[in-house]
């Protein structure tokens, strides 16, 4: 079975809460190559290298950019504007990711959700990367999709609604079960 051969796959927490969402709002719809290539342009253009690690922009070096800074670094449009504009709410006081942290996870699906450039997919990576939660399971992820068609041995990739009912088996650990199906496509 996929999760003996993939055993003790732990969640690995971002440091940060605000970093974590750029991250994740950075890699949405992207294959992951080109998600990190953008990410590491993004970090070491507007963010700090201490002692040889790099370290993401605060919320306010981000707010003061314009669509143009990221345009150039190969963001689409669209990526350009959820990145400052979600920085500019941070930085107005209109979106407190420390009190939304602390809300029950349908809380901050619906609070982050309303925010322009952030839906599900998003807010499932960011309640996991960025606060550890252990019953996610983003079953849109085309990543976990691949893994359950290659775990199935299906000719294409399985529904989203299929990922959904066998995740439920997976209650109340369905983080485990993302993280060792990515793990599972990384060889």
């Amino acid at each position: 079975m996929l999760f003996h051969q993939y055993q003790g796959t732990p969640i690995v927490r971002d440091f940060n809460l605000y970093d974590s969402l750029m991250k994740v709002i950075i890699h949405q719809q992207l294959n992951m190559k080109f998600a990190f290539t953008l990410s590491t342009r993004f970090v070491q253009k507007y963010g700090e290298e201490v002692d040889g690690s790099w370290f993401y922009p605060e919320p306010e070096t981000v707010a003061k950019l314009n669509y143009e800074d990221l345009r150039e670094l190969q963001f689409s449009q669209r990526k350009a504007e959820y990145v400052i504009d979600t920085s500019k709410k941070i930085v107005d006081g209109d979106l407190d990711l420390q009190e939304i942290s602390k809300l029950p996870t349908e809380d901050v699906m619906k609070r982050l959700g309303k925010v322009r450039g952030i839906g599900p997919w998003t807010v499932e990576n960011w309640l996991l990367f960025a606060l550890g939660r252990d019953d996610l399971f983003p079953a849109a992820d085309i990543g976990i999709q691949n893994a359950l068609k290659k775990w199935w041995q299906m000719d294409k990739k399985p529904s989203k609604d299929d990922v959904e009912k066998k995740a439920e088996e997976w209650t109340p650990y369905r983080s485990y079960a993302a993280l060792t199906l990515w793990r599972s496509i990384e060889d």
